[in-house]
């Protein structure tokens, strides 16, 4: 029995180690930049939600900038997600107001 969990336990904590290390981890600023964009796109069709925040987020790179930003497309479906998770209400508002659509998208990513 000693045995068994002497080679069980660093087993486990190796898996749950790389568990960890697999699962993506984003900044609370990648967070607010992927809603602020989706705030920014139309939202007349849900289909184009995330080609749409990925025009916007990788065609805003210069050519000769040094450090460009790569669309997460995680993210940027979690963002879609929480839209879809809103109400109609809440819908119409999002679209209505930029101000309010930050506000509810953040607070539903959290």
């Amino acid at each position: 029995m000693i045995a068994r969990l002497k080679y069980l336990l660093p087993l486990l904590l190796l898996a749950a180690a790389v568990w960890y290390w697999l699962t993506p981890h984003y900044s609370k600023e990648d967070e607010a930049y992927y809603v602020s964009v989706f705030c920014a796109i139309h939202h007349d069709d849900s289909r184009r939600f995330v080609a749409d925040m990925r025009t916007v987020i990788e065609g805003g790179n210069s050519d000769y900038a040094l450090q460009k930003i790569h669309f997460q497309p995680r993210l940027g479906q979690q963002v879609v997600d929480a839209w879809q998770g809103l109400s109609a209400a809440q819908q119409a508002q999002v679209r209505a107001d930029a101000g309010q659509c930050r506000s509810l998208l953040s607070a539903a990513l959290n």
